[in-house]
């Protein structure tokens, strides 16, 4: 609920000041003209991260503890991956750049629509199997200390990647970049669809959607087959040039 009420723009204000800012009789304002471009450019309202979807968040597997180095502290988010990150791995990310990984708060930083549904539909299990998958996982906080002490380290520590690419490096790759890209467009399309119903269902009606595209490809490409194979049988049926020369007798044969 508290998602779906993001969707309501907010009230237009009343601008205090001069005599240019009067509304007249006919309800119309003197300076409409220019402040009507401006409203249509607000996309979204932006406001803090609703609690009911923080809970839903934390809920995620994996999502208690920072995705990069493991602590229970994970307090900021990568939008960009839909990821939960501790404070000193956030300040890493932020060093790659908002195209790489875009940083905010779960608790200070206002939120548009779209980046609380990028969150939802991301976690850090979902972003840990992809890098498995493509050779990039592996990633675990190192158990021991420079003294050898055996204490964990805390806060973003040294951590033990069995990439070739490292832990930061991995998300310079093309496949980071296929995944914030697709995850991105997801929840824009969730955004724009109406009230959020769960990953669940946004799964399954993407799942729907694509099985209709297979069916619609295969049945489109099953008549081209079809329409292929009747012409190719209208072919072989009738006799060529060649064939109604090679029936006729040589002209020498009906002299004689």
């Amino acid at each position: 609920m508290e998602l779906e009420a993001m969707r309501c723009r907010p009230p237009p204000q009343k601008k205090r000041g001069g005599s240019n800012n009067l509304i007249s009789s006919n309800g119309s304002n003197s300076n409409n003209s220019s402040n009507s471009n401006s409203d249509d450019s607000i996309e979204e309202v932006e406001r803090s991260f609703p609690t009911a979807c923080l809970h839903l968040l934390h809920s995620l597997p994996g999502n208690h503890r920072c995705h990069d180095c493991h602590t229970g502290s994970a307090s900021w988010a990568s939008v960009s991956y839909g990821i939960t990150l501790c404070l000193q791995c956030s300040g890493k990310h932020r060093g790659l750049g908002v195209n790489c990984s875009f940083i905010k708060s779960l608790t200070l930083d206002s939120w548009k629509r779209k980046e609380i549904l990028c969150m939802l539909e991301g976690g850090n299990q979902q972003l840990t199997l992809f890098f498995d998958r493509h050779q990039m996982g592996g990633v675990k906080p190192s158990t021991t200390t420079d003294n050898g002490s055996g204490a964990a380290s805390a806060g973003g520590g040294n951590v033990i990647s069995s990439s070739h690419v490292g832990v930061m490096g991995r998300y310079r790759t093309k496949a980071a970049s296929f995944y914030r890209q697709h995850l991105m467009i997801h929840a824009k399309q969730l955004a724009e669809g109406g009230m959020y119903e769960g990953r669940e269902a946004s799964r399954r009606s993407s799942s729907n959607k694509q099985q209709r595209k297979s069916t619609n490809k295969s049945s489109s490409s099953s008549g081209k087959c079809r329409k292929k194979s009747r012409e190719q049988q209208l072919t072989q049926q009738l006799p060529t040039v060649t064939e109604k020369e090679s029936v006729e007798p040589p002209c020498s044969a009906v002299g004689a």
